[in-house]
């Protein structure tokens, strides 16, 4: 039950983004009334969370990953076939896998 309690507060504590928290939120304000006849008490009265990285000091190689700003290359990478598998095989890859596979 411990596991079960510690999936629910971690799914509970780590949202994505602020339209996931709002949507949880608003659920559950839904929800518990028509579930349990009673009012979500746990609510956040304005229903944002308080993350302010604005005021974050990053060091240099922190700053630089975030400005990182990868190019896209125009190259296409050439065709590679699909390995013929013969499932029904004692060896299913036949001389591709220098090992017979496990099992």
């Amino acid at each position: 039950m411990l596991d079960v309690l510690h999936y629910l507060f971690e799914s509970d504590s780590i949202v994505q983004s602020q339209e996931e928290f709002d949507s949880k939120q608003k659920v559950r304000e839904v929800l518990y009334p028509l579930i349990y006849n009673e009012k979500y008490v746990y609510a956040n009265q304005n229903s944002t969370p308080n993350y302010d990285f604005d005021n974050v000091d990053f060091s240099e190689e922190e700053q630089a990953n975030i400005n990182f700003s990868p190019t896209k290359s125009n190259t296409t990478k050439p065709y590679m076939p699909p390995t013929d598998f013969n499932p029904d095989a004692p060896n299913p890859f036949g001389s591709v896998l220098r090992e017979t596979p496990l099992g």
